[in-house]
């Protein structure tokens, strides 16, 4: 890392753990090297006309802005790994801490195996582990023939879609099952209410959502300007399932995920 990245990212540490603007004394302070304060002011000049750091008073020292923290973010967090959860509660206290929303569900690997029809009187729909039995109906088995290999959510989306609502319903009594964690919502209303943007906080409650989104980190455009969302796989007590977070962007997402105590 040349001088410039270490000052950078030792400066984004600092911020993440105290929220607060970091001058050149307090920098020099938390750093591992020793670098002297009128370097580091010369770097800090530079990192601010850059555009990864902002002064937001005259006297006051400075911050990282949006784009240095989404930078510092992709390099941080690797949302391809599985995260082990071993206590639920330990994981929502941390959460609460860092003032972080997650959502973890069962992952499911419901897929349509076969439909058959009996005795025109009804259609069974066979999947991994379970079965859907509807009304017969001709023009519904052909229909849904053509539809073997798709995944149970897929198919529940489109049931809805095309007016199959018993079918709808009961894939939806299948999938609705409650999250192996869920906390944090308050944290969802107060960002909500901070940047004037209730569809995503309304979209995120509808658990089911962040089954469609692959594994990643999202930035703006997903989620509102100076908010960070991640999905990844995760074990919650030996359970496969599916987690979701979302928060900040300057809440300290690594130290959380790692399952550090503030």
């Amino acid at each position: 890392m040349t001088k410039r990245d270490i000052i950078l990212e030792a400066i984004i540490q600092e911020y993440l753990n105290s929220k607060e603007p970091i001058g050149s004394s307090e920098l020099q302070k938390c750093m591992d090297i020793e670098i002297s304060p009128s370097t580091i002011r010369i770097y800090l000049n530079r990192l601010s006309k850059e555009g990864s750091l902002v002064q937001l008073h005259v006297s006051s020292g400075r911050v990282p802005t949006n784009e240095a923290l989404i930078e510092y973010w992709v390099d941080r967090l690797n949302p391809k790994k599985t995260l082990e959860i071993e206590s639920i509660e330990k994981f929502e206290n941390s959460a609460n801490e860092y003032g972080i929303f997650c959502i973890a569900q069962k992952r499911s690997e419901e897929f349509l195996k076969e439909v058959i029809e009996v005795n025109g009187r009804f259609i069974i729909l066979t999947f991994d582990t379970k079965e859907v039995v509807l009304k017969y109906s001709e023009q519904v088995s052909r229909f849904l023939s053509n539809l073997v290999g798709s995944h149970m959510r897929e198919l529940k989306s489109i049931s809805a879609q095309v007016g199959l609502y018993e079918l709808y319903d009961k894939l939806d009594q299948i999938l609705s099952y409650e999250p192996l964690v869920n906390v944090g919502e308050s944290h969802l209303y107060e960002i909500a209410k901070e940047h004037e943007d209730r569809s995503f906080i309304e979209n995120i409650l509808n658990y089911e959502f962040s089954f469609d989104l692959k594994e990643g980190i999202y930035f703006d455009g997903f989620v509102p300007h100076g908010c960070l969302a991640i999905k990844q796989l995760a074990i919650v007590e030996d359970e496969d399932a599916s987690l979701f977070c979302f928060g900040e962007i300057d809440s300290d997402f690594e130290s959380f995920l790692k399952g550090e105590i503030k």
